[in-house]
Order: structure tokens, then C-alpha cells, then sequence
């Protein structure tokens, strides 16, 4: 037995996770097929299948509960779709992540997300009902039908489905689809708070029911891999007592862990964008990172992709008002868009809010700025890329105090204001009234002459505020996650040095690579990443099971 321990990354690097680099002696032995490790988006779905396909499946998760955030998922409908539109959107989306994706990913994604997303909804509990977004009802097997509930208080709330056809274009790029289509469906599973791991957690309790081999065991995180003969053949775990484990897999190893954004030296080192801002998940220290390179897998050797957004403060999201930094100034043409927004805050102040990690607890953290608009905002005309405005009585949820119980949102993340002067508002916002009153009144001048030669905003975009009461969003731009890690190929497994498979080691969602490329996870399709995590759970699944 060899147990590898000599591979690239740093001592710092390692001592932010739980892995152990000192040989263990197990306490204990425990033998299964498969042995999947993390209970997420990709780790649920590998250990679920797998254990449909009559494998003996052991799930570890270090936290005591499932783990994962986000509400919609995607996927290609192959149906509904032309071969050529889908071959178009491969084209498309690796043009979206500076053309660094593996395209081999983006197809078997294409090939297989519908399947993935069927499993998924019917395996959480969705009732018959749960629709495409359009009429079209969801097919329900066999398999799948005994397994339908209520959902125990989930359903589809909202869609977000759409078809890339004909003429595409977002702010920023376009692209020409003709007479091609490629059809995606995005439903949003909720409502919140509730969200995808409600999801994952019906998904286990329904599966487990039907009488497989499926041990799930929680507060056991994996410490270190074990190889024979150049193939990985086990996992070393720690469960609640201090005792080490070694589940061995006669199949296969999928490592489904998610990222590193809680890694301060992992994320200085691949990823240092984000060092600055706050993180929306606890625990993600790079295990499976860690494990994988342990065992000979290569990291992306360029700089990693990031998914930085915030849905949660309050609605309009994308509304082109007027922003100002936390010191009440405005900084950047507003009609950019919020999926750079994360890029464009690296250079704007810090600020002391709430929902501060620890390390920003004494410095503040960036990721803050604030949009302004009157109360004339719902008499805009609408355009092609603006018409999202919300009427004020939807917004009131949003504004803390507002409504006694709001439904449909995080308590403790909104944070929208709406006062009768400009002073208040600037108190409610925490940012200078007199910077706030000159970037309101330099706004206005530009406003009346219909030309932005501060920022370069298009001129029908520019209204004025001087219309009581006046609204203000206090955003919070936080990492959701940090979508690349190790190489691998379109069925999961991890690749060595030379580009060869790793026997017996697969990487899986937010630690599998390759998928994306650039600075930015591309928002050109709702539920990309949590489409591809259940998708490429159920391939490893499918091929640990059938192939090894």
C-alpha cells in the first residue's frame, strides 16, 4: 500500500483544510463500492444513483446536515432543441468563459443535464405537477412515480426557462443563433429560505426508502486517500468520536466537496479576487482539492472562476439607477451590469456592514455600494434589457420593519430603504448626505443633458431623482462560489500530469475544473452551476458503476 502524500500545494494551504498528511493506522475497516465524499449538489446525486444502479454506497459529509445553497438548476432539453443550436451554445458559452472551457465538459453537459434534472426533481419529492415552465409536464417513470410527494413544502416557484434562438444579446456581448435552437429549463425550487439543500435532503430520505445500499454518515469528514498499485481504493474518514475509518471502494472514489473560498491561502493563490469580500458558505477549506492532489490530480493552472452576486437585499437586481460607494460617491456606469460588479467593487471602499466573515470583521470588507432611485421608477419605459422594475407594494418585504412576517426572503439579508428626503435616506444607508446630495445633483445635471460624460451610461437610462420618496438598496456582493479545481474529463474523472485518468478517482461540481475559464461565471443561462453539479454527480455515478 502507498499512501501519497508529496504533491503541489503549500503547507498554509493544507492546514486550512481537514486533511492529514501523517500515514493513519484506521481504527477500523468498512468496504463498499463506491465511496462518495460531501453531501451537495454533486455529492447527493453520485451517491444516490450509484446506489440505484445496485452499488453498496457510503456518503461522508464532515457538517452535520446536508450542505448547498442556490434555488434554481438547469438544464439543456435535448427535445426541444436542434442539434446545431446545441452545438451553438457550446460555441456560446465557451466564448463566455474567455474560451478556457473544456468543450468535451459543456457537451456532456448538453448530453446529460436533462436526464439529471428529471432525477433530481422527481427524486425530491415534486409532485406531478412540476412543469417545464411552460405547459409541458415533467415525465415521471416508474422508478420515479412511487417516489412523488408533496414535496414537503417545496415546489417550483418561479421559472426562468429560455430558448437561445435567433438574435442573443445581453449588455455586454451577442451572439447569432438563426433558425437553431437550444432550450434550457430553469426552475427555482423553493421558496425561500428554503432551497436546494431542502431538495437534496427529500432526495436522500426518498431514495433511502426504496430499500438500497446507501449509508449516509454526517460528522465523518475524509482526513486522506488511499492508492494500491497506482489506483485510489479508499477513503480514510474521522468520525464523532476521533476514530479513523477506512471505507474501501471497489469502484470508485468521487470526491464532491465543493470549493475553497474558506481557504484564506488557497483562495490568495488561485483565486485572489475574491480575498476582500465576504463568503455566503462556511466549511468550503479545499478538501477535496487537497485529497485529489494528494493522489496525483492537476489544478487549473490559471486564474480561477468566481460567482459573485447578490439576489438577497432586495429585488432589481439589474435596474440601471443610480450607484454610489459606501462614502455616497458614484463610481462606474450603472448599465454594466451586476455580473461585474464584484470586478468593478475590488477598487471602492470597504465598509463595516453585517454578514462579515471573520477575517474583514475588523477592516470591513468589499463588496458594498448602495443604488438610488425615486419614486417615479415604475413610469420608465421598458426595454429590451430593462423590465424588471417591481411595484413598491412587491418592494415593501425588502425594507426591514416593513411587513411583520415577509414570505419569500432571507430576514437578516434585506436591506431597502425608502424615506421622504434624501437626508434620511442617506442615514438609513450609513453613507455621507453631503456626498450623497452632490452625486445626486451632478446626477440630475447629466440627467437633463441627456449625455453621462462622467461614467458613459446611455442616455435613455438617465433619470433624474427629485421625487419624494426616494429608495436606496444597500448591496452586498458576496462570494457564492468558486467554480474551478482539478482537471478533469467529461465522465468526472480526475486527470494526472499527463492528462491520463486517475483509476478510481473522480472530482465532481464545484471542485471538478475545466467546465468555465474565466474571470466570471457567465450568467447567460439561470442555474448553470447547480445544473452542472447534478449532472456530473450522476455521470461519475453512472460510469464508476458501470466501467471500473
Amino acid at each position: 500500500m502507498s499512501q501519497q502524500t508529496n504533491f503541489n500545494i503549500t503547507e498554509e494551504e493544507t492546514a486550512g483544510s481537514v486533511c492529514e498528511l501523517q500515514a493513519i493506522t484506521p481504527d477500523k475497516t468498512a468496504d463498499y463500492d463506491v465511496v462518495v465524499v460531501g453531501a451537495g449538489a454533486s455529492g447527493v446525486p453520485a451517491a444516490c444513483k450509484a446506489a440505484e444502479l445496485g452499488a453498496k454506497v457510503a456518503l461522508l459529509q464532515k457538517s452535520r446536515a446536508v450542505v448547498s445553497q442556490g434555488n434554481c438548476g438547469s438544464a439543456i432539453i435535448k427535445s426541444r432543441s436542434t442539434e446545431a443550436g446545441i452545438a451553438k451554445w457550446i460555441h456560446h458559452t465557451n466564448g463566455l468563459c474567455d474560451w478556457r472551457a473544456d468543450t468535451k465538459l459543456l457537451r456532456a453537459y448538453a448530453d446529460h443535464s436533462e436526464e439529471a434534472m428529471m432525477w433530481f426533481w422527481n427524486r425530491a419529492g415534486m409532485t406531478k405537477e412540476t412543469e417545464y415552465g411552460d405547459g409541458s409536464k415533467v415525465d415521471s417513470n416508474t422508478d420515479s412515480a412511487k417516489l412523488l410527494n408533496d414535496g414537503n413544502g417545496l415546489c417550483a416557484f418561479i421559472s426562468t426557462s429560455g430558448d437561445f434562438t435567433g438574435h442573443w444579446q445581453d449588455r455586454e456581448s451577442s451572439y447569432e443563433y438563426g433558425d437553431d435552437h437550444c432550450y434550457f429549463w430553469a426552475p427555482w425550487v423553493g421558496p425561500k429560505p428554503k432551497n436546494v439543500s431542502n431538495a437534496l435532503k427529500n432526495i436522500i430520505d426518498n431514495v433511502q426508502k426504496t430499500g438500497v445500499a446507501l449509508d449516509v454518515l454526517y460528522n465523518t469528514p475524509a482526513v486522506q486517500l488511499v492508492t494500491e498499485n497506482g489506483r485510489v481504493c479508499a477513503v480514510i474518514a474521522k468520525n464523532s468520536e476521533g476514530k479513523y475509518i477506512r471505507y474501501n471502494a471497489k469502484k470508485g472514489v468521487i470526491l464532491a466537496t465543493g470549493d475553497y473560498t474558506n481557504n484564506p491561502a488557497m483562495v490568495k493563490r488561485w483565486c485572489p479576487d475574491i480575498a476582500d469580500f465576504d463568503k455566503k458558505q462556511f466549511g468550503k477549506t479545499g478538501d477535496g482539492h487537497i485529497l485529489a492532489m494528494s493522489a496525483g490530480a492537476e489544478m487549473e493552472p490559471l486564474g480561477h472562476t468566481k460567482m459573485m452576486h447578490d439576489f438577497d437585499s432586495a429585488l432589481m437586481f439589474e435596474e440601471p439607477f443610480l450607484y454610489v460607494n459606501m462614502n455616497g460617491e458614484r463610481f462606474t456606469n450603472e448599465y454594466t451590469g451586476f455580473v461585474y460588479m464584484g470586478n468593478i467593487l475590488r477598487s471602492q471602499p470597504a465598509y463595516k456592514g453585517t454578514m462579515l466573515d471573520a477575517e474583514h470583521r475588523e477592516t470591513g470588507s468589499k463588496g458594498w455600494y448602495c443604488t438610488i432611485y425615486d419614486s417615479t421608477y415604475m413610469d420608465w419605459p421598458d426595454d429590451e434589457f430593462v423590465s424588471r422594475r417591481v411595484p413598491p407594494t412587491v418592494m415593501e418585504k425588502f425594507i426591514p420593519g416593513a411587513v411583520e412576517d415577509p414570505q419569500g426572503v432571507f430576514k437578516n439579508l434585506i436591506d431597502l430603504h425608502r424615506c421622504d428626503t434624501l437626508e434620511e435616506l442617506a442615514k438609513e444607508l450609513d453613507v455621507p448626505y453631503d456626498k450623497l446630495k452632490a452625486s445626486v445633483d451632478r446626477y440630475n445635471e447629466l440627467c437633463d443633458k441627456g449625455i453621462d460624460t462622467d461614467f458613459g451610461k446611455p442616455g435613455k437610462y438617465m433619470h433624474k431623482i427629485e421625487k419624494a420618496p426616494f429608495w436606496g438598496a444597500r448591496k452586498h456582493i458576496r462570494v457564492s462560489a468558486e467554480v474551478s479545481g482539478v482537471i478533469t474529463d467529461e465522465y468526472g474523472r480526475a486527470l494526472d500530469k499527463d492528462g491520463e485518468p486517475i483509476p478510481g478517482l473522480y472530482c465532481v461540481g464545484n471542485l471538478g475544473g475545466q467546465f468555465y475559464g474565466g474571470a466570471d461565471y457567465p450568467f447567460h443561462q439561470t442555474g448553470l452551476s447547480l445544473g452542472k453539479c447534478y449532472t456530473f454527480g450522476i455521470i461519475a455515478a453512472k460510469h464508476a458503476v458501470s466501467n471500473s
